[in-house]
């Protein structure tokens, strides 16, 4: 596949990034060895290229350590890949009467000077905050990183290969649609009618695997991620089956 046709297949917006992860599908194709990204990419980055490896004739693979992780670096190689270059940080807050949140410790990461790119998902258990990060920036979070949001912090680098990785909390729900048009979804997620769930895509509050829902008769799949500002997040699962008047019924994971 060349680069142009390559591109074609993303938003505009996204081709500067794309044309970059092209570069290195190249070089993995010529040098025979397995080459990373250098930063986590969001589903609308990584699941269209996962969707045509045969085309590029080499392997695409991703990781973001979480199961449902959203941000993955992505690897090419003819062969399987099982190391990444990332890790996994427990940021601990000695603070118990402050309830952090997660744009707290997004916050507090970022403050370091620390592209967005450069970290993954970030889930919040208890009192702590388990992040994925690239390897080569694991320890100058370490070292750097002393509070989040005024509450002192410490912070740890887990061996993944022996610590239970911490998972997202779900609340699983039946909705019942007519369609599986955007428009259609979004009215059933938000308990809305369809005339504020199209006006809600007009504003641009409907994202689809992180890129803005441009029309509202496109056609959802299973695994997508579903945002809508002001309402919350969800991820499509599957079909369940139909109601007796003929509606479709999905199965989804509303992120808690």
């Amino acid at each position: 596949m060349d680069k142009k046709t390559f591109l074609n297949r993303f938003n505009s917006e996204d081709s500067s990034i794309v044309s970059s992860i092209y570069d290195k599908i190249v070089l993995a194709k010529k040098t025979n060895r397995t080459i990373y990204t250098g930063e986590f990419y969001t589903p609308n980055i990584w699941k269209p290229i996962e969707s045509i490896c045969m085309e590029l004739g080499i392997g695409v693979y991703t990781n973001g350590i979480f199961e449902d992780a959203e941000r993955k670096i992505m690897a090419f190689s003819y062969d399987e890949v099982w190391d990444y270059p990332i890790s996994l940080i427990k940021i601990t807050c000695k603070d118990k009467f402050n309830k952090l949140k997660h744009k707290d410790y997004l916050g507090s990461v970022m403050s370091q000077g620390i592209k967005r790119e450069k970290f993954g998902d970030l889930i919040l258990k208890n009192d702590e905050c388990y992040l994925a990060v690239q390897l080569e920036i694991s320890d100058y979070i370490r070292m750097n990183l002393k509070s989040v949001s005024r509450c002192t912090c410490a912070i740890s680098v887990l061996d993944t290969s022996i610590t239970e990785i911490p998972v997202y909390d779900f609340q699983t729900i039946i909705v019942n649609v007519s369609s599986l048009r955007i428009d259609c979804v979004v009215s059933s997620l938000c308990n809305t009618s369809r005339s504020k769930a199209d006006e809600l895509i007009r504003q641009g509050k409907v994202l689809i695997d992180y890129s803005e829902a441009l029309r509202k008769d496109k056609i959802l799949k299973s695994d997508c991620i579903v945002t809508v500002r002001g309402y919350g997040k969800f991820k499509i699962i599957e079909e369940a089956g139909w109601t007796g008047s003929g509606r479709t019924k999905i199965v989804v994971k509303k992120f808690i």
